[in-house]
């Protein structure tokens, strides 16, 4: 992984509580929306993130309205 597509910006929020194994609906639509600006962007990454962004929505439900 490239170290310029880390943000020294964003830090990671001190843990409380253990990590859950799996991604919360929430947290995974998060991910999603995420996905879905990169892989819009012309990057050489796009269409590695168009694909995992397509497997994720393939196994994520969908918001609920």
């Amino acid at each position: 992984m490239d170290d310029d597509l880390l943000d020294a910006d964003c830090a990671m929020p001190e843990l409380t509580e253990p990590r859950l194994a799996l991604f919360t609906l929430s947290e995974a639509h998060d991910l999603l929306d995420v996905l879905g600006h990169f892989g819009a962007v012309d990057h050489r990454w796009g269409p590695q993130v168009r694909r995992f962004a397509a497997e994720l929505a393939a196994r994520v439900p969908s918001r609920e309205p």
